[in-house]
């Protein structure tokens, strides 16, 4: 089974609770994702992105084109589009998600969410917030550039990936993971399409549905492929459903495809798949890969929340620690050789870090 790139998230809220079958038809489908296929921004802070409100602004269009010069399309969604964009004072090359607020109407809060959220975020494994400006009919998020693409075009163009470069990637997400986890902070749409490719390392996008937890949600929401168990058996969830969603990308990561999958797409089957969490690793496709890696799928998809592992536990799991070392280690080698063989001079140690993430990209 190809791996299918996932455009929609569900977003269904039931007040007061009411007892489910886990069936969410695409009619129920109250928010789809942004998925950005290519470019974020990259540069300093602009503003500190406080006391959001979504209230019409004095702000206009020719003021932000005054500070800003907009470009190109670089992505696109079902109520925001991405475009390349220059600061006009320094010539820094940034991205701006521009969102129609006529389509955001009832949701106004997902963009609240997103923009106090992201706006208290500052890690190197999570895309930053770095300005907002709203006028009447527009918002516009100045976000950071990450060039090289998401995850889930890695994954299209490779089919698969070592164990090595699996385990780096682990630990990138778990870092940005366990950052988060932290600060009571639920991703709840952890997905290769919202993690991208930067020069070095993977970044954890799109906080639109990202919330700070105090007590057990009950909101079923996130992408099927992806979603946990206990948000669908609506026992109440908190920051272990973004690592059950880690477990589903290392198993894609590792075979190529997901683990719980309904051969005729239907939608009831799968999640029925997903509580029933019954893992099974495929033969040939599992049968080069060490009993270790399939531990931490293991320990990572348990279907109990209470024993699942924890984004710390798993950025300090020994697979995890030893393939991170290994994948920056032969990259570190590769390219220390290259650059002995090309000049016989001393490699270049700022083209280190590079060479890790080229061979996702290859």
């Amino acid at each position: 089974m190809l791996l299918q790139k996932n455009f929609c998230t569900f977003f269904f809220s039931r007040f007061p609770r009411q007892n489910s079958r886990g069936n969410f038809p695409e009619t129920f489908c109250l928010f789809a994702t942004l998925t950005l296929r290519h470019k974020y921004i990259n540069g300093p802070i602009l503003t500190t992105p406080t006391n959001v409100y979504l209230a019409p602004s004095s702000v206009t269009l020719a003021d932000i084109e005054h500070f800003y010069e907009i470009g190109r399309v670089v992505g696109d969604g079902n109520f925001a589009v991405v475009r390349e964009c220059c600061r006009r004072d320094n010539k820094q090359t940034l991205a701006v998600k521009i969102v129609e607020r006529s389509k955001l109407i009832g949701r106004e809060h997902m963009m609240q969410n997103e923009l106090s959220l992201l706006g208290s975020l500052c890690h190197p494994r999570i895309v930053r917030l770095l300005a907002h400006h709203h006028t009447h009919t527009h918002s516009y998020l100045v976000m950071e550039l990450v060039s090289g693409g998401d995850l889930f075009e890695a994954i299209s163009e490779r089919g698969k990936f070592p164990e090595g470069e699996s385990g780096l990637m682990v630990s990138d997400v778990s870092e940005a993971l366990n950052y988060i986890h932290c600060k009571s902070i639920v991703h709840r749409d952890l997905k290769p399409e919202n993690l991208l490719v930067s020069v070095c390392m993977l970044k954890l996008a799109d906080f639109g549905l990202a919330m700070v937890v105090t007590e057990p949600v009950f909101t079923i929401c996130g992408t099927p492929t992806y979603v946990a168990p206990e948000i669908l058996c609506e026992t109440g969830y908190s920051v272990a459903v973004d690592v059950w969603a880690l477990g589903i990308i290392l198993y894609i990561l590792l075979c190529g495809f997901p683990p719980f999958r309904s051969r005729d797409r239907d939608q009831e089957e799968l999640f029925q798949l997903i509580k029933q969490g019954q893992l099974h690793f495929l033969s040939p496709y599992w049968d080069p890969i060490s009993e270790e890696a399939r531990g931490l799928v293991r320990a990572l998809l348990q279907p109990d929340p209470t024993v699942r592992l924890t984004a710390e536990q798993t950025l300090m799991h020994p697979w995890v620690k030893a393939m991170a070392s290994i994948c920056r280690q032969r990259a570190l080698t590769d390219t220390t050789q290259r650059d002995t063989a090309a000049t016989g001079a001393e490699p270049d140690k700022s083209r280190l870090s590079v060479a890790i993430f080229e061979q996702i990209k290859v």
